[in-house]
This record gives C-alpha cells, structure tokens and sequence, in this order.
C-alpha cells in the first residue's frame, strides 16, 4: 500500500497538546533517521512548531528527525510522539524560520497553495 494510500491514525493527539494551531495538509516527503535511514514520507497536520507525519517506520521518541517536505523544504526536529502509522516530531528551528513557516501554513490553510489543505471550509 502506498504512503498517500494510507489513512492516518492520530490517536492521541490531541489539539490541547498543541502550542499553535495545527493546519491539515497533504504534503509528501522523505525523512531521515538519527542511523541515517531515509524513508518516504506524508505529512498530515503541520503548525509552526511541529508536525504529524504518516510513515513506513517510526523512530524512537526523543529521536532526532530531519524531513524533507515538498513545498516547505528542510525541516529539523526531535520526535515527541508515536501513533500507529507514523509520529508527531516538534521542530528546531530559529524564530524566523518559524515565522516563515507560520506565513506558509496560513497560505495553506486558505488553499492559495493548490492541492496543500485537505480539509474543505464550507462559508
């Protein structure tokens, strides 16, 4: 079965758990582990500070991740979460870099990035 195949299961992951408001997109990608491995990869909810990512294999929590997403590029982070299917990892990454990414993510929520958001806002 193919990664964009797959449903995800975020059991446990809640949205109190969360320091900034997550945004659903479906962005593919690859990650790497701390033992270098690469494996493909589909991100499925992404906030300034983190991301859920459905994958093939999961690290350990407090793992090191670095991804590579398309349309948001490299991203660096430690893995704080696991949940059948994937892991939730929150980044390292300047102030800056954040805030590009929180202007991304605004993008992507108002669908002005074809194909980023998933989930359709009626109004």
């Amino acid at each position: 079965m193919a990664i964009a195949d797959r449903k995800p299961s975020l059991c446990g992951l809640s949205d109190e758990r969360h320091e900034s408001q997550r945004v659903a997109v479906n962005l593919l990608g690859r990650y790497m582990l701390e033992d270098r491995r690469e494996f493909p990869c589909q991100v499925v909810d992404m906030s300034p500070g983190g991301m859920a990512v459905i994958a093939p294999v999961n690290g350990d929590e407090g793992e090191r991740v670095i991804a590579y997403v398309d349309q948001v590029g490299r991203l660096e982070g430690t893995i704080v979460r696991l949940f059948e299917n994937g892991f939730a990892a929150r980044f390292r990454a300047t102030a800056r870099k954040r805030e590009r990414l929180a202007a991304q993510l605004a993008r992507f929520a108002k669908r002005e990035v074809p194909g980023a958001a998933t989930e359709s806002r009626n109004g």
